[in-house]
């Protein structure tokens, strides 16, 4: 246990020693400003009922389009309603626990728009996504998600009536569906 605590005290006095205040051999062409994040600043008006739940409930998410930080405009009700992807992933969160304590099916569903997606919806434990007509108008973008993104979805990523052509095995332009048409599942309960 000693030589641990030792251990560690010698490896912080390293690091201490290596990065002694800005004189580090190069320059700074950029400024980390440090802000107060965006909390309503009126007091939101409580629910006016508790959240009622049924056997099966659901969370759906849409037009993402890849944004961390959420809306951030300032008209309502962006500034009291916004929120960033680890707010949303902490509500996910506490709303699956919740839904454990009360015995309940939660669904995780998006229905698309994520073409400048990022890896962190990855991280989400979404049940169903679809996609959206922004995946649609760019090729590339589409060709993306038939290859890289549905099948990394293992079938629950939805296209039922788009499809893409792509060549085959044999040189020939081919149409298939974008993602599965469709995904059978069992739910906890």
């Amino acid at each position: 246990m000693q030589l641990a605590s030792l251990l560690a005290l010698s490896l912080a006095a390293l690091a201490v020693h290596a990065c002694p205040g800005e004189e580090h051999g190069h320059g700074h062409d950029h400024v980390h400003a440090h802000e107060r994040r965006a909390y309503p600043k009126e007091p939101l008006t409580p629910p006016s009922s508790p959240l009622v739940w049924g056997d099966v409930n659901v969370i759906h998410t849409t037009d993402s389009h890849g944004w961390l930080l959420g809306h951030q405009k300032t008209s309502f009700p962006e500034p009291n309603y916004s929120g960033d992807l680890g707010d949303f992933s902490s509500f996910v969160t506490h709303m699956k626990q919740l839904a454990l304590e009360k015995d309940v099916d939660l669904l995780l569903v998006d229905s698309g728009d994520l073409t400048t997606t990022n890896r962190y919806m990855f991280d989400l434990p979404y049940d169903i996504m679809a996609i959206g007509n922004h995946e649609l108008y760019v090729y590339a973008n589409t060709y993306d998600m038939y290859t890289n993104f549905a099948p990394s979805l293992n079938g629950r990523y939805l296209s039922s009536n788009v499809n893409i052509t792509v060549t085959d095995a044999r040189g020939n332009n081919v149409s298939v569906p974008v993602g599965d048409r469709f995904a059978k599942f069992t739910t906890r309960k």
